[in-house]
């Protein structure tokens, strides 16, 4: 059964990946608070077992993140924050 942390890293990892496929819509005025937070959830990359990967070799997610659990429930309502204004800026365009 998963942790609390990995749900929420789990939650990160959905958000971040949800705003990234519409980063082209996030207004100037928000892309410092996104970058931000790329930056804070960079060691959470999904995509680095395919950089690294080794046929034939076995591979684990290594996750190098030395926060909280109160400090990942807090990044999650960060992204989930920008997510909402980048979605109803897109709406007024």
């Amino acid at each position: 059964m998963p942790t609390d942390a990995q749900l929420l890293i789990g939650k990160v990892l959905q958000i971040k990946d949800k705003i990234i496929a519409k980063r082209h819509c996030i207004p100037s005025d928000l892309k410092a608070e996104w970058n931000t937070l790329d930056e804070q959830t960079a060691c959470f990359e999904s995509e680095a077992l395919y950089r690294t990967a080794v046929k034939g070799q076995e591979m684990n997610k290594h996750i190098e993140y030395k926060g909280s659990v109160k400090e990942l429930s807090q990044l999650v309502k960060q992204l989930k924050t920008l997510n909402k204004k980048v979605n109803v800026t897109q709406v007024r365009h």
